[in-house]
């Protein structure tokens, strides 16, 4: 059985983290290894006096992200059921946030704009003119995130369509594979589960488990869509877990974050390594912009998590833990 502090050493953590770790604190590990220039990632460790069934709830089966993290508007699950969703998964999305702003962006969908969209919804935007309605905005977009979705559920990151660029293609699904294949440590510590993240929907371990669900988190003042897919398995006594941000509608090309939750007295250890596309960071001045970036999000997230624990600490019933 495979320990936190071996996971923690061999990512990156000293011995003097770990120890806080042990203690109750929150510790910020810095960043992983840059998979690509348009990258930015943290990593960070905690314990959490609380059951491992409460935190693999709250991280796997009940996103609560509006209570830990304030830029998100909103969420809501999609195909809670397990099967196929419907448009009615995506009623809830709503651009009201800069509408006039955001009405335009869409009316003038191109390559390269600010907006992640293939080339055939950007040809579905255009087909709405240059005078399409807020709500019909909004029902073309619920539409896409439907396809989207089922799309990945069908096929996994092959099933991805690319951003269109101004010149080139960006593929999301290359990008999440590729930073799944540079981590050595899921890989080393769980094969299975490491093939089973880039074959996905294929070779299902026993007792896999999987849910989605979209966010609109408010980034630059505008709505930005997010469509999640998290999946865990149980191993060693704790559970190994997975949240992909599939597709994200501006501002970011792409998220993955990896972690284990591993048993230890009265509570569990949480270890977490997460990474995020950004064009923002690539080009000229990019390890500069990386540097930072790496530095805001940290704080950020370690922010987010210390407040994510408190709310798996204080609650009492898994009851409480759903949206």
């Amino acid at each position: 059985m495979v320990s936190y502090d071996e996971i923690l050493t061999e990512a990156g953590f000293s011995q003097a983290a770990i120890r806080e770790v042990r203690e109750g604190k929150l510790h910020y590990g810095g960043s992983l290894d840059a998979a690509s220039d348009t990258e930015l990632s943290v990593k960070l460790a905690f314990r959490v006096d609380a059951k491992l069934e409460n935190v693999k709830e709250l991280f796997l089966r009940f996103p609560k992200k509006k209570e830990f993290d304030d830029t998100v508007e909103e969420l809501g699950m999609i195909a809670a059921d397990g099967g196929d969703g419907s448009l009615d998964d995506f009623a809830g999305i709503k651009l009201d946030k800069n509408a006039i702003t955001l009405d335009k962006l869409y009316q003038n969908a191109a390559p390269g704009s600010d907006l992640n969209l293939s080339k055939d919804e950007i040809d579905k935007f255009k087909k709405l003119g240059k005078k399409a309605s807020h709500e019909d905005i909004e029902k073309c977009l619920r539409q896409i995130l439907l396809d989207r979705f089922h799309a990945y559920k069908k096929d996994g990151l092959s099933g991805i369509k690319p951003y269109a660029r101004s010149k080139k293609e960006f593929s999301s699904g290359n990008e999440l594979k590729y930073q799944i294949e540079v981590g050595p440590i899921l890989k080393k510590h769980s094969p299975i589960f490491h093939k089973y993240a880039m074959e996905y929907p294929n070779n299902k371990p026993d007792g896999a488990e999987e849910s989605f669900f979209w966010v609109n988190s408010i980034i630059d003042e505008k709505p930005t869509i997010a469509l999640v897919h998290r999946l865990g398995m149980p191993q060693d006594g704790g559970w190994v877990y997975l949240e992909r941000h599939f597709y994200i509608s501006r501002s970011h090309n792409c998220l993955q974050g990896i972690g284990a939750a591993l048993p230890v007295d009265d509570g569990a250890v949480v270890f977490y390594a997460t990474r995020t596309s950004t064009d923002q960071v690539s080009g000229f001045g990019g390890a500069a912009k990386r540097t930072i970036g790496n530095r805001i999000m940290g704080g950020r997230m370690a922010a987010n998590f210390e407040r994510a624990r408190q709310v798996v600490v204080t609650a009492k019933e898994l009851d409480m833990l759903k949206l």
